[in-house]
């Protein structure tokens, strides 16, 4: 977190004295942002009207595409003004600003604008030396927002992190602890790392001999290292082997599925550490972290910590799951990782009251010291102190530990979400910017999954009320619910609680009178309302402009300079207050009594008395000013929405920021559909906006099957605020204004994925690990085969892809029948006893892949109901955080603990497709897969409306616009930069209202998104399949939904009945390779995808038809 109010005081007094503004002119503080934004503007932009600083605070390179003369220190100077004046990166935001500056006295601002609109600095006789404070503001580095932490002092003291104010008596004769070490955060002198690939030979040599000397399992590092050959790119884009890894700012590094991408991590990071430089690794979760935390600091001159948020319940929970105890013990035969998920609370044991803290109450950082002679109420708003145990607190052992590791082991949550401890730094920031500063290399694994992880983090969706299972408020009503009725509503002691239930309340309410105004509009002449919301997006902020605009008689197209109307401006004001606190009935004039209609809105439930309230209120206001609604009928239900969406978007936001401290209090974790969270502004000032600008808006979408039978649409929300997956590709430049970043290199089997919009990563790949000629001939004899299942008499294929609700379960219980059903004859076996029969003595298990735990759970109990002899030789994959559901519960695996099937007794494993995608080995006893062959019973395929492939899809877009972009030859010169701001923007706006209007279903989809549909879906079931080739394997897969081959599942025997690339996801996906493997390709990369996807080509080319 930076801070400048040092220098805001230091121009706040400055103006005292002199400057008071007046209505509508901006603060001191407001006019010194104006100012900075033109003084950007002067010194890197020279010439340029004003209007075009938006172009210069929004991420992108309108600058570069505009300007032809800019500084060399201009990245420096955006980065800085980024972070301090993002508020002005809108357009109509910046415009209002201007008005604003421009109608203080000149004697006191320090620019005036010439005809053209370009700045023109005048002599100030108020704060002169303000030029000096913005050179320095724009080109040094900015301060950090100092920590403090002071730790409790002796005597009474109240928790703030209990609902109740708990007390505690803190003594004086605590245990003397060691003086604290903080972490040391100065930005590291970078060079590029160089290792030869014998030096990580002989690093690997020595690890499996500290292995074998301290009686650890063997690892077989050496051997695996061996089992890869290490290729680079030359000129001419061919691969020749390489003896030299060289990471030099950023080396993108890809191999197939499987190869031995993370063993290279690890000796790396080992060889790294022993070379005294700093290592961070970004894995994909804490419980792989914790591990590999552990197994590094078993070797010499390595101190290896886990990155972990604060949810210690959790993490401990997850570990134990992971580890469990050994027959009559109570710990695992080989613990890791135990110590450094501690719920304990040291401060628990001094309080005399009963029953003991919650883990998620121990008062860290939120100690108050109390007085019996002061007032009770405000007693929160004091001084928060640390607890005088916290640097001898086992709790905290895992971020101690990290101030003195060399090599740190994070997440991508934990990298942007999780703080530094007050009481470890001086200064307030998060981990990334702490592993950015203090790291020499960054190793990334699996990096177009932690891509897609952080683009959910900058742009999140989700449904809020429909018919969808996802429906987020209805799912978090019931589940909050639920654990208020199963804990007799204890949890209701929180404050924070009894805050987010009165939001969702409120938020319930508007959104069913959100419904309802929509359902009844239906039946109306031209359907006034629904035609009136935009079917991509609209917010309360829009309504509301639409509104005023019509009020103020200005019609649907109004003439230029439409914005200075009084009448207009004078209701947006209003509505801008009203739409800030929506049931603040305080104010006055028009926020008060849309204020008002609100209350009502809530509370009464006669739908016929609201919008009669409604419409009185819109005659008086007719009656009392100049405003002249078109109609007044229309106008009213119009009104009523448009209030119940700024009810339901202020109440929405509330309880997004509550959410996160909320589920801890009644643990409720992962068990909603999805945890949305808030993107910190500080770092979501270090990646480009939305392309389209920040969107937190809802979107209405009627499904045309539902609307004929009577059911309503989908209601959504989102929240795009940048994109995400910039922290990643930018990470070496990710603060400029710091000096040169840490070295990278990212390592996936499938980053480079074609014109995919989730997977592919837009870093050129430059180096490549191959697996032996060997290994690679056995993978090549991998097979798939299109096996659409079929039921009943008439044999109908069974088509599951597609399908929603009971339709879709009843279409997973017929294909278990289907592949459990005897042979023909008396005592023939079944599809998957045949199919075990044909494998491998030491590979014989068999994996089916569904969409969902749900689905999972659906498919494996209708196996045990068909085949009660199986009952012990299948298991169903469940999620991490599923609770115990019984004493028969022995065949569920969770997901942490999927290895575990490679030596069990079971033979039949049902899981997620996304859940063994990647990041999990299953192994038999010989360290090769254990599993010879896989049965898709569904087609993976994004949901028809996924607003989660829109999010990606849009961020591709906007990487794409980093690059330079053409700008009209006619535009004058001093609008260059604004044009081309609007330009981009404008051209993603259009891309993005496309985008939403689009469904993603194959079948529909022009060639061009089709291909980057089947590019996405080719990475997830080459994943999958990637399970079944660790250790240089051979698979047969099976692609049993109709859906794989619609038209071969249907058709007969003519050849115009066949299907092709447009509507077969298998051949899709063999066209958008085919480029790449022919003779006379000229494709740059054809080298590379070959390397990467041969196998899969292969098997898609030769792919056969039961």
């Amino acid at each position: 977190m930076r801070q400048i109010q040092n220098l805001r005081a230091r121009f706040r007094r400055a103006l005292a004295g002199v400057y008071t503004p007046a209505d509508g002119q901006p603060s001191a503080s407001g006019l010194m942002d104006v100012e900075l934004c033109l003084y950007l503007l002067e010194t890197v932009a020279k010439g340029q009207a004003a209007t075009g600083v938006p172009a210069l605070l929004d991420g992108y390179r309108a600058l570069w595409d505009a300007v032809s003369l800019i500084p060399v220190d201009a990245g420096v100077r955006l980065a800085n003004a980024r972070t301090l004046l993002w508020p002005n990166q809108r357009s109509y935001g910046w415009d209002s600003a201007l008005r604003g500056y421009l109608s203080v006295t000149a004697d006191v601002r320090g620019y005036r604008l010439d005809e053209l609109g370009r700045p023109v600095r005048q002599e100030c006789r108020v704060a002169p030396d303000r030029w000096t404070w913005y050179e320095r503001l724009l080109t040094e580095p900015l301060p950090f927002t100092v920590t403090a932490a002071r730790p409790a002092e002796p005597g009474r003291h109240r928790m703030r992190s209990t609902a109740r104010g708990v007390g505690v008596d803190i003594p004086e004769n605590l245990p003397i602890l060691p003086d604290p070490v903080l972490h040391d955060l100065t930005v590291r002198t970078r060079e590029p790392i160089e290792v030869t690939w014998d030096q990580l030979e002989a690093t690997a040599v020595a690890m499996d001999g500290d292995d074998r000397r301290l009686g650890r399992d063997d690892n077989h590092w050496a051997e695996r290292l061996r089992d890869v050959t290490l290729q680079v790119r030359l000129d001419d884009d061919t691969f020749v082997d390489g003896t030299v890894l060289r990471i030099d700012r950023i080396l993108h590094l890809v191999g197939m599925v499987s190869v031995g991408k993370s063993t290279l991590v690890m000796i790396l990071a080992v060889w790294a550490a022993q070379h005294d430089r700093r290592v961070t690794i970004v894995m994909g979760d804490n419980s792989a972290a914790l591990r590999a935390a552990h197994d590094l600091s078993g070797y010499p001159g390595v101190v290896a910590a886990p990155v972990m948020g604060q949810n210690r319940q959790r993490h401990a929970e997850r570990l134990h799951h992971l580890q469990p105890a050994a027959p009559g013990q109570l710990l695992p035969r080989r613990p890791y990782g135990f110590d450094l998920v501690s719920t304990a609370c040291a401060l628990n044991t001094l309080r005399d009251a009963a029953p003991p803290l919650a883990i998620r109450e121990a008062p860290c950082q939120d100690l108050i010291a109390t007085d019996d002679d002061e007032p009770v109420d405000g007693w929160r708003n004091r001084p928060r102190r640390t607890c005088p145990l916290w640097h001898g607190c086992q709790r905290h052992e895992a971020a101690r530990r990290l101030v003195t590791a060399n090599v740190w082991i994070a997440t991508p949550w934990s990298l942007v979400h999780t703080r530094v401890p007050d009481p470890l730094s001086a200064e307030q920031m998060r981990y990334l910017e702490a592993a950015w500063r203090r790291s020499d290399l960054f190793l990334v694994d699996e990096a177009d999954q932690v891509q897609t992880n952080l683009d959910a983090m900058f742009a999140n969706s989700q449904v809020l009320l429909g018919p969808s299972e996802e429906a987020w408020i209805d799912e978090i009503d019931a589940r909050v619910r639920e654990t208020l009725r199963a804990e007799g509503r204890a949890q209701v002691r929180s404050r924070q609680v009894r805050r987010f239930m009165l939001a969702l309340n409120n938020a319930r309410t508007a959104a069913d009178i959100i419904y309802q105004l929509l359902h009844r509009d239906r039946v109306r002449p031209d359907r006034p309302v629904l035609s009136w919301v935009d079917p991509n997006y609209f917010t309360a902020w829009s309504l509301f402009d639409d509104l005023a605009k019509d009020w103020a008689g200005l019609g649907a197209r109004p003439a230029p300079g439409w914005e200075s109307d009084p009448l207009y401006r004078s209701l947006r004001d209003g509505f801008n207050d009203f739409i800030d606190a929506p049931t603040d009935t305080s104010g006055d004039g028009v926020s008060s009594g849309l204020a008002e209609l609100a209350e009502v809105l809530l509370t009464n439930t006669d739908e016929d008395a609201r919008e009669e309230n409604v419409r009185t209120w819109l005659a008086e206001l007719a009656e009392d000013t100049k405003v002249s609604p078109s109609d007044l009928d229309t106008n009213v239900w119009r009104l009523e929405l448009a209030v119940a969406v700024a009810v339901l978007e202020n109440r929405l936001n509330q309880m997004l920021t509550m959410w996160p401290e909320v589920a801890a209090e009644l643990e409720l974790f992962d068990s909603l559909p999805t945890e949305v969270r808030r993107a910190p502004v500080d770092l979501a000032v270090a990646v480009p906006e939305s392309p389209m600008g920040n969107v937190l808006g809802f979107q209405y979408v009627e499904d045309d099957n539902g609307s004929r039978d009577g059911q309503l649409g989908e209601f959504r929300f989102f929240r795009y605020t940048g994109v995400g997956r910039a922290l990643l590709i930018n990470l070496p430049d990710l603060f400029p204004t710091d000096g040169p970043g840490p070295g990278v290199l990212l390592l996936s089997g499938t980053s480079w994925a074609g014109t995919s919009p989730r997977y592919h990563i837009d870093v050129p790949v430059t180096a490549i690990l191959r697996p032996t000629a060997g290994k690679l001939a056995e993978i090549g004899r991998t097979t798939f085969t299109l096996d659409i299942q079929h039921s009943g008499e008439r044999s109908t294929p069974i088509w599951i892809s597609g399908r929603y609700g009971e339709a879709r379960t009843s279409a997973l219980r017929q294909v278990v029948e289907a592949l459990t059903r005897p042979g023909p004859g008396p005592g023939q076996p079944n599809r998957l006893e045949r199919e075990r029969a044909t494998l491998p003595p030491d590979r014989r298990k068999i994996m089916l892949l569904v969409g969902s735990y749900a689905e999972a759970r659906t498919v494996t109990d209708e196996i045990r109901r068909l085949k009660s002899s199986w009952a012990d030789q299948v298991k169903c994959l469940v999620g991490d955080d599923e609770q115990e559901s019984g004493w028969d519960d022995a065949h569920l695996l969770r997901r942490h603990r999927v290895a575990d099937f490679g030596t069990d007794d079971a033979w039949l494993l049902v899981a997620p497709v996304l859940a063994v995608e990647r990041g999990h080995n299953i192994l038999n006893e010989e360290g090769i897969a254990a599993i010879g062959a896989a049965f898709f019973l569904v087609r993976p395929h994004p949901r028809p409306k996924d607003l989660g492939y829109v999010t990606q899809r849009i961020n591709q877009y906007a990487i794409e616009q980093l690059r330079p972009q053409p700008l009209a030859d006619d535009c004058p010169e001093s609008e260059r930069l604004a044009t081309a701001g609007r330009q981009r923007r404008r051209s993603a706006q259009r891309q993005w209202r496309r985008l939403l209007r689009a469904l993603v279903a194959y079948s529909r989809l022009g060639t061009d998104e089709r291909n980057r549909v089947a590019w996405t879906q080719l990475v997830t079931i080459w994943q999958v399949v990637g399970r079944l080739l660790r250790g240089g394997q051979a698979a047969k897969v099976y692609f049993c939904d109709a859906a794989f081959a619609p038209q071969t599942a249907y058709g007969g025997d003519d050849p115009a009945d066949l299907d092709d690339a447009s509507t077969s996801l298998l051949l899709g996906m063999r066209e958008v390779l085919t480029p790449y493997f022919t003779a006379d390709g000229a494709d740059t990369n054809r080298h590379l995808v070959q390397a990467l996807y041969q196998p899969l080509y292969q098997a898609l080319t030769t792919m056969g038809d039961r």
